[in-house]
């Protein structure tokens, strides 16, 4: 899919990977959306809207979509492969480390961090999405 498509209606990469992530780590498990939705605690319609890029998930959801689907956080986020990006000599323990502080924090913590991480990034302050308290 060219750059170009990926932020129709206001969608962006991030969107797209982690829904099509989530639909094929369901897809291999043999669920349906309504499996899912019943072992992650959320409604069928959440894990459509994710699938769907019309909804993405913040930390604590898709740490627990993530133990539904028994993977790691980290397998349902997107994986920027030989870019030579910083993030490429990171370990997993590392990350691993980093998602439990993130998911204990309160939506409010999360949001400050993620602002702060923005900024670093040299991206818009005003964010893409604010992380919401978990449904259910």
């Amino acid at each position: 899919m060219p750059r170009s498509d990926l932020h129709l209606r206001g969608k962006t990469a991030r969107e797209f990977t982690i829904g099509r992530r989530l639909r094929e780590l369901r897809e291999q498990r043999h669920l349906t959306q309504q499996e899912m939705a019943e072992r992650a605690g959320v409604p069928r319609t959440y894990i459509s809207r994710i699938e769907n890029a019309r909804l993405l998930p913040g930390p604590v959801m898709l740490h627990r979509i993530a133990d539904a689907l028994k993977v790691e956080m980290l397998d349902m986020l997107p994986h920027s492969q030989g870019s030579g990006h910083a993030m490429e000599g990171i370990d997993d323990g590392y990350w691993s480390e980093l998602t439990q502080h993130f998911s204990v924090l309160r939506a409010d913590q999360m949001n400050r961090v993620l602002s702060s991480v923005r900024q670093m990034a040299g991206e818009s302050v005003s964010p893409g999405y604010e992380v919401r308290a978990a449904v259910g």
